[in-house]
């Protein structure tokens, strides 16, 4: 019987996990109730784990019942693993502030799901956010679920569309190549059946057939719905901390790094890679206004 002690870090997603033994493979009783918290609560947080990569490809992959690939697509553009890092050399999003989002919102078959392994991380650290987009389906009030109920949205990263951070901490990512997709504002998830409220901060672009003022304005308001503090869970990161996300269920956002703050690095692995075009690229990141 697997050793799990199993605790909800909040009412709407998020879970934490002690006690798991990190071992390849797995015993069927231990990926049974991980799958099942990782179904119905969307992030898993495993605190003070000491891995490799290795286990960590593995753990993203029997999650959702795959072996994990050959070939790493984390190693496309670099030699090594893909690192989050405000001091590691071509470190992705290394500096600033990030709304909001789903990584490859933008894409037909987004990225299924994420993780995150705290590598070197210096204390204060600046935290990683979530949110549930079923919970934000799911207590949408019934007046709005009505108007966007038959509506699409276009997400993408389209260099005539900043995004709607605010202020000049906030950064994008950006392709050398514009991609957009179209998806109903009530996506179904693929994996789980449930209805999820599928718009965000920093992807989303526009909802198909309203005027830009009108548009601005819906898309608020499920905003402000959406990433309401009460819906918000926040992981401060320590050093040895695992977090793997449904990314079609949970969106995350991130507070602002500094280059010469304390130490951020974060080893990151994915899931498979279902979409076509610009899967071996890695996006530049821009503040607002320097493109």
């Amino acid at each position: 019987m697997a050793g799990l002690q199993i605790r909800e870090l909040h009412p709407a997603l998020g879970a934490e996990i002690r006690g798991l033994e990190p071992t390849i493979p797995l015993d069927d009783d231990t990926l049974r109730q991980l799958r099942e918290v990782y179904n119905e609560r969307s992030v898993l947080v495993f605190p003070d784990l000491d891995i490799d990569e290795d286990f960590q490809r593995y753990l993203v992959f029997a999650l959702i019942g795959q072996d994990p690939p050959a070939e790493h697509q984390e190693h496309a553009a670099r030699n090594g693993p893909m690192l989050v890092s405000n001091r590691e050399e071509g470190g992705a999003a290394p500096y600033g502030r990030l709304l909001f989002h789903c990584d490859t919102m933008w894409a037909d078959n987004p990225q299924p799901l994420l993780s995150l392994y705290g590598l070197e991380v210096g204390q204060p650290s600046v935290p990683t956010m979530f949110v549930s987009m079923v919970h934000g389906w799911e207590t949408l009030p019934q007046a709005l679920k009505d108007r966007v109920a038959g509506l699409e949205a276009r997400h993408g990263h389209e260099h005539s569309y900043p995004n709607r951070g605010g202020d000049e901490n906030v950064i994008d990512a950006y392709y050398e190549d514009e991609v957009s997709t179209v998806m109903p504002v009530a996506r179904v998830h693929p994996a789980t059946g449930k209805t999820t409220l599928y718009v965000s901060q920093q992807v989303t672009m526009n909802i198909l057939g309203l005027p830009p003022e009108e548009n601005e304005e819906l898309l608020e308001e499920l905003f402000q719905h959406l990433y309401a503090e009460e819906n918000i869970l926040r992981h401060d990161w320590k050093t040895g901390d695992l977090v793997i996300w449904d990314n079609q269920a949970a969106q995350h956002a991130r507070g602002n790094v500094n280059l010469d703050g304390p130490e951020r690095t974060l080893r990151k692995v994915f899931g498979p890679m279902k979409y076509s075009g610009i899967q071996t690229k890695i996006p530049s990141f821009s503040k607002i206004g320097q493109m």
